[in-house]
């Protein structure tokens, strides 16, 4: 367990690790990309992998994927979520199969698009028998209209009553993230941070954590940032850096919960405790689930990807 020698008293939150160890149990894992945007993150993922889009868009070399049809889109779009839950319609059995019964999915799409406002939500409510269903999804920039942002809305809050954790990415703090960078160029950073949690949880997740995860995350619109450091001071500067993410709202709302993945090039049981103890100094939250994993590419570079939980 981690240390707190050395915190004072006043410093809040209380600091949890989540169980780890090659000694335990480790879920099944599926990765499941919806749409365009979910294909191209649901690429970059490791372990076993579906992707759902729609009748002819390309799905992922060598991994299974589920083709729908514009007419099954339009049944999806216009049904509401009872009706397509009590129905009994060929490509939801098609669905089903695709998905299994996994442990853990972890659910990547755009929203306001139809295939990902739409099916999005309904992946997740197909999968009862999953334990832990993580869902990342990406909103439209404020430009792209009306029409498409009242879509992600509708879809973002029926996929909030169906997955268990839900992290939200605007499209538009991309413009403030890198002004100076070409779009595509500008996607890849935001790439960067939408993949690093979900790849570092996929690498130290173990069944034990999963009541943990959902406990204190769930239910609540999680928002990510990421940091690296290196030198002596490579642990502030992680933290440090994860905390200035453009995606975590103005300082009138505050988190209520949080978690950090630390990644370090070596295994290093004092580096997770100064992480630990740096973060909990600088975040007003309740609780600081907290776990750690090496990552060789790394080398001598600490990564710091955390995810904060609010009740807005």
């Amino acid at each position: 367990m981690i240390s707190e020698e050395g915190v004072t008293r006043s410093v809040r939150p209380d600091i949890v690790e989540l169980p780890s160890g090659p000694s335990l149990p480790r879920p099944g894992l599926l990765v499941v990309g919806v749409g365009g945007a979910g294909r191209h993150m649901a690429a970059q993922m490791p372990g076993e992998r579906l992707t759902i889009c729609q009748e002819g868009d390309t799905g992922i070399p060598g991994q299974r994927q589920v083709l729908l049809r514009k007419g099954e889109l339009a049944v999806a779009r216009t049904s509401s979520a009872t009706a397509l839950h009590v129905s009994d319609l060929p490509w939801k059995a098609r669905l089903v199969d695709a998905i299994g019964r996994p442990d853990v999915m972890l659910l990547f799409s755009g929203m306001g698009g139809e295939t990902g406002s739409c099916i999005a939500p309904l992946i997740a409510e197909l999968a009862p028998f999953t334990t832990l269903t993580f869902a990342s999804v990406c909103l439209p920039f404020s430009v792209e209209g009306p029409n498409r942002r009242s879509m992600a809305r509708e879809g973002l809050t029926r996929l909030r009553g169906a997955a268990h954790l839900v992290a939200v990415y605007a499209n538009d703090p991309l413009i403030r993230l890198a002004p100076n960078l070409p779009l595509a160029k500008a996607f890849k950073v935001m790439d960067q941070i939408m993949l690093a949690l979900p790849i570092d949880l996929s690498e130290c997740l173990t069944t034990e954590a999963i009541p943990m995860l959902k406990g204190e995350l769930g239910r609540r619109e999680l928002r990510a940032g990421i940091g690296y450091g290196m030198g002596l001071e490579k642990e502030r500067l992680a933290v440090e850096e994860a905390l200035t993410s453009p995606w975590f709202p103005s300082e009138e709302f505050q988190p209520d919960s949080a978690l950090m993945i630390v990644s370090q090039g070596r295994p290093d049981i004092g580096g997770l405790e100064d992480c630990a103890r740096e973060m909990a100094g600088r975040l007003p939250v309740r609780k600081l689930l907290v776990s750690s994993r090496t990552d060789p590419s790394l080398d001598r570079r600490v990564r710091v990807s955390l995810m904060l939980g609010y009740r807005f």
